[in-house]
């Protein structure tokens, strides 16, 4: 089963074509700056839109995951990877009436990890979410939390707070020392400029042996952003939704912390791939590149500034939503990576920006020809490499097949 968002995989399961949806825009100030005038950006966090990414890395660290055909391969550094198998949850969503069948009439549960999350304090914890349905019915879609805390001996459901249920799981929440568990009931979204909401969340201080219900805060005193709930659907081919982009400034101390749409930025396509950023100098980046402005930056939340990017391959970036693709990340050492190309016409390759220049390049990282058909899904970086992943499991020149592609930010450089 392909790794990549639940929308997708709708589509292909009931026979409906992928059609282009509309691009959101989103809103900035007015004013743009150049890439090149930032300097050196030091991502310290990565927040995945939607449910969350088929990778689990952070630039703050050099562990990191990815959703494969057989469960979570994890990485610590350059060691080998390891296997989290995920041999029982099609049980476990079978005998809970929430198992997903791949085709009419088959019984058989597909069980599909399409987010991935790791336990920063916890090394043999490991967070998932696996695509779910009602009685085999879709759409919508769902997604259901589940953890292993002994490298996939055994999973369990991630407890819903009191209240909510397995297919209210809204997405993960990422932070530098910790992993939420965003619920909600609320599938009308996004929310509108100054509109606050109060979120739930499950928490877990024990590596996913014990559970917490909690109101959703900054872990911090300091503003804060996140997405917001991620809504049940399952055809993005035929409407692209929304999801919001939310700050708080309100501390974890406070008893019912509210949060609201992020200024003139208040939602971004829910059917693409979009990240907040993070840095050392407390700035937050946005990146969406079916948006006409791909990257903005704020620092209150309230204005944002669109960040002027050159083009690539004599096209804008930004401004087209495609149902694959339009993958782009700020990598740990400050380069802006995307993914060029066209995977439906096409072969797929990397392109950097870095920083200070003018001018995107070719990376010397060669993604397989197989990304034609098997387009990259998503993108992300640790203190040492970068993430690949893919639709599904590609051809590498050694002829073997993988999930995921890891390559050394020390070697990735432009190709001359």
């Amino acid at each position: 089963m392909a790794i990549f968002p639940r929308v997708f995989i709708a589509i292909a399961t009931i026979g409906i074509g992928a059609a282009i949806a509309t691009p959101s825009i989103a809103a900035t100030d007015g004013h743009s700056i150049p890439w090149a005038s930032l300097g050196v950006i030091r991502p310290i966090l990565t927040q995945p839109a939607g449910w969350g990414s088929p990778i689990a890395a952070q630039p703050s660290s050099d562990t990191t995951g990815w959703c494969s055909k057989k469960g979570v391969e994890v990485a610590s550094g350059s060691s080998r990877t390891t296997l989290v198998p995920d041999n029982t949850v099609g049980i476990m969503l079978k005998s809970s009436h929430l198992g997903m069948v791949g085709l009419p009439g088959s019984s058989k549960v597909v069980v599909a990890c399409d987010a991935v999350a790791l336990d920063p304090n916890h090394p043999d914890t490991v967070y998932a979410s696996f695509e779910a349905s009602k009685g085999g019915s879709i759409p919508p879609l769902y997604d259901i939390a589940l953890v292993t805390s002994n490298m996939g001996k055994s999973w369990t459901f991630v407890p819903p707070p009191r209240g909510y249920s397995l297919t209210d799981f809204a997405g993960f929440v990422i932070r530098l020392s910790s992993v939420e568990f965003l619920f909600s009931h609320n599938i009308f979204f996004p929310l509108k400029q100054g509109q606050s909401i109060t979120l739930v969340a499950a928490t877990s201080t024990t590596g996913g042996l014990s559970w917490t219900d909690a109101r959703l805060g900054c872990s911090t005193s300091d503003m804060c952003f996140i997405f917001g709930p991620q809504a049940p659907q399952g055809a993005c081919g035929m409407s692209e939704w929304q999801q919001s982009v939310l700050f708080g400034g309100t501390g974890a101390s406070t008893s019912t912390p509210k949060w609201r749409a992020a200024g003139a930025v208040t939602s971004v396509s829910q059917c693409g791939s979009q990240q907040l950023i993070a840095t050392n100098s407390g700035t937050e980046f946005l990146i969406d590149r079916s948006s006409q402005n791909p990257l903005l930056y704020t620092r209150s939340g309230t204005n944002w500034t669109s960040i002027s990017l050159p083009k690539m391959d004599g096209k804008p970036v930004g401004g087209t939503f495609a149902s694959f693709g339009q993958v782009m990340t700020i990598a740990a050492n400050g380069d802006l990576v995307a993914v060029a190309g066209s995977p439906l016409q096409t072969a797929e390759h990397l392109e950097i920006l870095k920083p200070d220049s003018s001018a995107w390049c070719a990376a010397n990282a060669p993604l397989p020809t197989a990304t034609k058909q098997d387009p990259v899904a998503a993108m992300q970086s640790s203190g040492l490499k970068l993430v690949v992943t893919f639709l599904s499991p590609v051809r590498t020149n050694r002829g073997s097949a993988t999930s995921a592609l890891n390559f050394p930010l020390s070697n990735l450089h432009c190709l001359t």
